[in-house]
């Protein structure tokens, strides 16, 4: 499906697409399971077969951290890494407290994610995320698949220099999100 069918895709790309022409600092924090670390495979991936090299990539640790965008993580973040975004995969939805914490400090957010939302989103630059609102098609997408959309509409907007189809090369990645999550 055409990606920007998914909420907020619109303003994802057109906030990534203004890091990457600024060189802004961005941190990729994914999820620790199956789906969140191939999605950051995917959008790290990305990133470098644009030419961009002025981001990091963050893993939190299950037992230490827990799950999802979390206050401490952001403060850590921004003391350790000073990043312009954090983009999160597969996870994110629901991190209202950490996105205000980011806001606070300067940090823009981009939530890309499938899991349930509640009733009040996290105030971020947007939540790319297949069960908010009602204009994507199919809602079973997992993280990764998500993220794999986001590369998409990136790539149709952003007038790179890659091959046409390299996106495809990307699909392993979203292959295994798919079946093992």
């Amino acid at each position: 499906h055409n990606p920007f069918l998914l909420h907020d895709m619109d303003k994802a790309v057109e906030r990534i697409l203004r890091a990457i022409t600024e060189n802004q600092k961005i941190v990729i924090f994914s999820d620790y399971d199956c789906d969140g670390i191939p999605g950051a495979v995917v959008l790290h991936d990305f990133f470098v077969a644009v030419g961009f090299n002025n981001f990091y990539n963050h893993i939190p640790h299950r037992h230490y951290d827990g799950f999802g965008l979390s206050s401490n993580a952001v403060i850590k973040l921004k003391n350790e890494q000073n990043p312009e975004l954090i983009i999160t995969i597969d996870c994110g939805t629901t991190d209202i407290e950490a996105v205000a914490i980011a806001k606070e400090k300067g940090i823009d957010v981009i939530i890309t994610d499938h899991h349930e939302p509640k009733e009040t989103l996290p105030d971020a630059v947007a939540v790319v995320n297949p069960k908010v609102g009602d204009t994507y098609p199919f809602k079973g997408i997992c993280g990764a698949t998500v993220i794999f959309k986001l590369v998409q509409a990136l790539i149709a907007k952003g007038g790179f220099a890659i091959s046409a189809g390299q996106e495809k090369w990307w699909l392993d990645m979203v292959g295994i999100a798919t079946i093992a999550d």
